[in-house]
């Protein structure tokens, strides 16, 4: 295994990767260029008729790394807020990595061997469809870079070292997951 990467330096080579795609800043930073691009998109009255006209879902995907960036977002400014109203934002930090990286399952209760399983029989239920420590190191590893980019934005020390503390904690629980 190589040397131990912190998630300040993935950041940055997500950011010299950037200035190829472009679309990766999205990665980093929650409100960046293709972000920002893509809402005033949608808002713009000529786009909105065109949406009005054939509305398209978004992949689910999206919907996850949309919803993900939004949280980190929400949770970014409230530690902000806190920091700047003389609240401890390191309690609030902390209390979103308990929550997004928790302790490893407990054994799991098998269902009893001789009941039916509670789904109709033959057809495929979509939460044997999908793992869900495959989308669980994802979010993780989204949520870290988006963290650890405002960890790097931010002038205040002692805040972007809460930040940072968070997106390794984050990185360390997607690259401990399997797979």
């Amino acid at each position: 295994m190589g040397s131990p990467v912190s998630a300040s330096q993935t950041a940055r080579i997500v950011r010299l990767a950037a200035r190829v795609r472009p679309e990766m800043w999205d990665a980093i930073n929650p409100h960046g260029p293709v972000f920002a691009t893509a809402v005033a998109a949608v808002r713009s009255p000529e786009r909105s008729s065109e949406v009005a006209l054939n509305p398209q879902p978004l992949p689910p995907r999206e919907q996850l790394r949309l919803a993900v960036l939004q949280t980190v977002k929400g949770v970014a400014e409230t530690a902000i807020g806190a920091h700047q109203g003389g609240r401890d934002a390191r309690e609030i930090l902390q209390a979103v990595g308990e929550d997004w990286c928790p302790p490893p399952p407990h054994p799991k209760i098998p269902w009893p061997k001789y009941w039916p399983g509670p789904w109709p029989p033959g057809e495929p239920y979509p939460i044997d469809l999908v793992d869900p420590g495959y989308a669980t190191a994802g979010v993780q590893a989204v949520a870290g870079l988006a963290f650890q980019g405002y960890a790097d934005g931010i002038a205040d020390e002692k805040l972007s070292t809460f930040f940072g503390e968070l997106a390794d904690r984050l990185f360390g629980a997607a690259l401990a997951a399997p797979g």
